[in-house]
């Protein structure tokens, strides 16, 4: 049954899932327990009105193989429990993925052009308001206390964190972008801004895998644009952009995180070091340690891995037999070897295929005539680039984020179908 009959008038659970939904949005960089709530009540109503079902088959039959895709990932979890080397840690694992199962009733809620407007207005809005707060953080006015690892007046990340902040705000600045270019007057100049300010902001913290999500978007939206309008001013305007953020790069505080990531991966850390640079140079080298002892632990467990929750034993295991000291590890920062770990070659092509018809779903059709379409190639584009230094599939901020955009891009091409 399609959406405007199912709910005549915005009337019953579907208004009150649609509700929750916006309100999550809302909340969502600000708090996660508010987010969750919203999410929750979300997917009760849309079981209990039928929307769950009614998203499951809709998503089969328009996405079918990024369905199945996303189905046999998601089997792997509670599979994977059955030669878990520990099955307690395990459940823990497999209660982090919940979040998959609002999917169906997002995309249903959001085929409704009203309801995916109103949804990417709020989301919107929140993350606006969550840069004025950054911002207030950096000048002293707010002062997280450590409350958020991470977080502080000189890598001002609100309550998102570092890892995900240039994951979310890449994608939403280069969306921006995008729509930019289909609007004119002040609703261009105003998406333009916002992009920029948030660029601004991701190039300003210390993750540095949110620059590469975000140069990559930028790249991925001038391509399209490029390709399908044949306009080199787009090119030419997106370029400089490029040039701008290269030399902020150059002169800002992303210099000493970058040239700090590069002297650790290849061996040349001098012995005098200013503060960024060093906590660059020991979390790149921590990371690459963390990965070669993943990779280690791969090659004992090749084709089915240690299970579901079995990472942080594993690891454990390790330093015992080789003599190291001990590290409690609870992920790799990698979520390519995390389920090579978890799941052996069956995990690894699994996320593969689940990557590549992400990919595929949002980049088959052109972007010049649709909105938001483009969200869901630029999401499936960043998880592929943020999962080398990531959990990026099981991050609270990460995850939702992807979620919800995906959901809105998808949805929006299923009623253009109908």
């Amino acid at each position: 049954m399609p959406w405007p009959e199912l709910m005549p008038g915005w009337r019953g659970l579907p208004a009150v899932a649609l509700l929750m939904f916006c309100l999550a949005a809302l909340c969502f960089p600000f708090s996660v327990a508010a987010t969750n709530v919203g999410l929750a009540l979300m997917l009760a109503a849309g079981l209990f009105s039928g929307l769950w079902w009614q998203g499951v088959v809709s998503f089969c039959h328009h996405y079918r193989l990024l369905f199945m895709a996303l189905f046999v990932y998601l089997l792997l979890v509670p599979l994977g429990l059955m030669w878990s080397i520990d099955p307690h840690w395990g459940g823990r694992i497999l209660g982090r993925h919940w979040f998959w199962l609002t999917l169906p009733v997002m995309l249903v809620l959001l085929t409704d052009t009203k309801a995916r407007r109103l949804l990417l207005a709020t989301l919107s809005l929140g993350l606006t308001l969550n840069l004025v707060y950054c911002v207030l953080q950096m000048v002293g006015i707010v002062d997280l206390g450590g409350v958020v690892a991470g977080s502080t007046a000189g890598n001002a990340t609100g309550r998102i964190g570092h890892t995900s902040f240039g994951f979310i705000y890449g994608i939403w600045a280069a969306w921006l972008l995008h729509l930019g270019m289909q609007k004119n007057g002040w609703l261009r100049s105003s998406c333009w801004l916002l992009a920029m300010w948030a660029l601004f902001m991701v190039f300003m913290a210390q993750g540095k895998s949110g620059y590469l999500v975000a140069f990559v978007a930028i790249a991925l939206v001038a391509a399209k644009w490029l390709r399908e309008t044949g306009n080199r001013r787009v090119l030419f305007g997106l370029l400089a952009l490029f040039l701008l953020l290269s030399i902020f790069m150059a002169t800002g505080p992303g210099q000493e995180r970058l040239v700090g990531t590069w002297q650790a991966l290849t061996g040349t850390a001098p012995q005098a070091m200013d503060y960024e640079e060093q906590i660059a140079v020991s979390s790149a080298t921590a990371r690459l340690a963390w990965w070669k002892i993943s990779y280690q632990i791969w090659l004992q467990y090749p084709v089915l891995g240690v299970g579901t929750g079995g990472f942080p034993q594993a690891v454990l295991k390790w330093q015992a037999s080789h003599g190291a000291a001990v590290m409690h590890l609870v992920h790799p920062h990698n979520q390519y070897l995390l389920v090579m770990v978890r799941w052996g070659l069956l995990g690894f092509f699994s996320l593969l295929a689940l990557f590549y018809f992400w990919l595929a779903a949002g980049m088959s059709q052109p972007w010049r005539s649709s909105s938001v379409l483009p969200l869901a190639g630029l999401t499936g584009v960043a998880l592929l680039i943020h999962g080398l230094s990531s959990a990026s599939l099981e991050e609270h901020f990460s995850t939702i984020f992807a979620l919800v955009v995906t959901a809105a891009g998808l949805s929006e091409s299923m009623a253009e179908r109908a």
